[in-house]
């Protein structure tokens, strides 16, 4: 008699973990927190839109792409680099990086300036850091840089074969140029990007509820007060 073949287990369901809303009590399905965790750190509200939490994400996604879009604005496109040399660690990069989308093109500008070719990856130079005195740069990045920053001279370039060394200080031009603008393109930045965080914790664990009041009354306990009156008033009586 032939042998009953065996019929392969189903495959287990996927993991789906549901909060609660503390506006109306309503299930909200999180789905893969992890996953919506990390499309909210690429782009704000992208997890929540995964969700199918649309409102809150088309909110999300609007208001903290509008706040650093106009901090980018402010501050012409340089506010937004990462840097850890030691006269120039940007650390404002670190809440910047909350909203991930640009942190890692500035992560690949910073290692692409300070790797073999001295030139950003992308030559517009967009979150690119400032150069340094003595910085070794590309001569087709040299030469851009002059064409396009009037703060900039040909002069400021040596020749070192086969690149060009910057013998300037960019960042203090930079600061030079857009005044009190850097530091409030700056400002806005990283508030998008602190935003951006909190929004990847309510995709990752589901909203926040508030803290029950502790003092809060119960249905059957008299108001503070209330216990003391029939006292009063039966020594009222008497006296």
């Amino acid at each position: 008699m032939a042998k009953r073949k065996e019929r392969p287990a189903p495959p287990p369901p996927a993991r789906r973990i549901v909060a609660v809303s503390p506006d109306d009590g309503a299930a909200i399905d999180l789905k893969q927190p992890e996953l919506a965790a990390m499309l909210a750190w690429l782009v704000p509200g992208l997890g929540h839109l995964y969700q199918g939490r649309t409102r809150k994400g088309a909110i999300s996604m609007g208001v903290v792409t509008a706040i650093f879009l106009l901090g980018i604005w402010l501050g012409s496109g340089r506010v937004v680099y990462a840097s850890w040399r030691p006269d120039d660690t940007r650390w404002w990069f670190v809440p910047q990086a909350g909203i991930g989308v640009v942190a890692i093109p500035a992560v690949i500008q910073s290692m692409a300036i300070n790797g073999p070719s001295r030139e950003p990856f992308w030559v517009s130079g967009w979150f690119t850091p400032p150069l340094h005195d003595g910085q070794l740069v590309s001569r087709r990045y040299a030469e851009r840089l002059v064409q396009h920053d009037s703060y900039l001279e040909e002069g400021d370039f040596f020749d070192r074969p086969p690149y060009r060394q910057f013998r300037a200080d960019q960042i203090s031009m930079w600061h030079h140029q857009l005044g009190r603008f850097f530091e409030l393109g700056t400002l806005y930045t990283v508030v998008a990007g602190m935003l951006n965080l909190l929004l990847i914790y309510d995709a990752w664990a589901g909203p926040m509820h508030p803290p029950k009041d502790k003092h809060k009354k119960k249905p059957d306990e008299p108001a503070a007060g209330e216990a003391d009156q029939p006292a009063e008033a039966d020594a009222k009586q008497t006296g």
